[in-house]
Parts: structure tokens; sequence; C-alpha cells
């Protein structure tokens, strides 16, 4: 018999596979229209059984990422880069970090519990707390090669299962401790972003002087449910970096980091 542990990860493989299906699309560049391979060469790519491969591509089915046609094949549904849903418009930070050829990394983590009336009201507002709610309060400055890439201050509702406070355990990527963790499944952002500058707070963090123009960009994390579960404000240095968006009716959406020529 399995053990609840075991069980829960066999739950879970159809999740994180829909996900690596996710990324296939985005690496091969598919778009509306264009054809997956069969299931088979899927399942043996992605090293999983036809039958959680199946549940995969339902799911994703379900969410109108792709269509599935009886005696003929699977299909990109829609352009994968206008999916409000999609998770490949919520790339965690440190896939986008990889995928430019650096290495992610972690130069400071602070954790603690805060009050909702301790902390900015978009975030109370975001994740829909009440006056005595407390969320657990996450600052990390995170790297590329080393060097500072962003500083990201982070709210994320403390009745989680399995959240936890040892700052070691959130050198990586925050999406990835959720799934892990907490069994929660980041599947849709909304994001705004806009111009700031660096304070004295960010000055340090990031390593620039004061009054170097900052981007900002504002987050609120759903998770499969719907349920938001994150607010997040990432603070982004400008080089060598620049933030690419597509502007939504519901705001502007986070693509990717590219370099700046």
């Amino acid at each position: 018999m399995l053990g609840p542990a075991k069980r829960q990860e066999e739950a879970d493989l159809p999740r994180r596979i829909a996900r690596e299906l996710l990324t296939y699309i985005r690496d091969q560049h598919l778009t509306q229209g264009d054809q997956l391979p069969p299931q088979t060469v899927l399942a043996e790519q992605l090293n999983v059984s036809r039958t959680s491969l199946r549940e995969a591509l339902a799911s994703l089915q379900a969410e109108g990422l792709i269509e599935q046609v009886h005696g003929v094949g699977t299909f990109v549904a829609e352009d994968p880069f206008s999916i409000k849903s999609s998770t490949i418009l919520n790339l965690n930070m440190t896939e986008m970090i990889r995928e430019q050829g650096m290495e992610p990394g972690t130069s400071e983590v602070i954790v603690s519990l805060m009050g909702a009336s301790d902390i900015p009201q978009e975030a109370v507002a975001c994740l829909n707390l009440g006056d005595t709610d407390q969320v657990l309060y996450l600052c990390r400055v995170r790297t590329a090669d080393g060097q500072p890439f962003a500083y990201v201050v982070s709210y994320i509702v403390s009745d989680l299962a399995g959240l936890g406070m040892d700052p070691d355990s959130y050198q990586g990527s925050l999406y990835e401790y959720l799934l892990e963790n907490c069994k929660q499944f980041i599947t849709e952002v909304e994001a705004a972003i806009e111009a700031c500058v660096a304070d004295e707070n960010l000055s340090e963090k990031l390593g620039v002087p004061v009054g170097t123009s900052l981007l900002a960009l504002h987050q609120c994390h759903h998770n499969a449910e719907g349920r938001a579960i994150v607010s997040s404000i990432d603070y982004y240095v400008q080089n060598p970096l620049k933030l690419k968006v597509i502007r939504k009716q519901s705001g502007f959406r986070f693509l990717q980091k590219d370099h700046s020529p």
C-alpha cells in the first residue's frame, strides 16, 4: 500500500508534466495550430507513463491551451504568449536567469511573520486579508552570475500547509518551493510595472547609487484554484538586462529578460 507522501507525489505528477509540456511549447517556439509530437514520443521524452501524460494533456486542454483531435494529434490551441493563465507567462525568476545563460543565486534572505496592518494595502487587497490575518514576509536579493539581479519583497498567505520559516529554504525558486513543500501551483499572475528610483535601502540591496532608475514589477500570484496566495514587488536593475512586457486589457504582462544591446 502506498504511503501518504507517495500518493501525494503521484497526484502531483500530471501537474508537473503539464508544466514541462508548456516549457516544451515555449522552447520549441510552437504557436497556434502547431502540432505536438505523438503521445508515445512525448511520454518517452519526458520519461513518464502514457496515463500520467494523458492526464496532463487533459488538464491543458481544459485550460484551452491545447486541442486534442481524435485520430489526428495534439495541437497548440492559442498563441502561448497571449494566454493569460499560461505558466509560460509566469516564468519564475530562477528559470528566467538560466534562460539567459546565467547562474541564478540568492545573496540575502529575510523571513518573518507580519500582520495585515503592517504590510502595503495592495498586498492586503491582493490576498484578501482580514485585519487579524498574518502573512509570511520574505525579502530576497536574487543574483545572476553573482551580481544583483532583483530585490524581491513577497507576502505569502500564512495558512499554507508546509510553509516554513527557514531562510535557507528560500535560496531558489519560490514557485518551486511552493509546489514542492506546499503543493501550490501558480497558474496566473496579475502584474503591473512602473518606473522608480533607488532609495537608500534599494541602493544597498542592489549595489547601485541612490537615484538610479529601476523597474518595479507589482504582482498578484494565483494558485490553480484561483486563490491569490502571494503578493510581490520585484525591483529590477535595468542594466545589463531589460524587461520585455506585453500589454493586455488586464494590465501589463511579464514575459522574459533579455540582454541589452
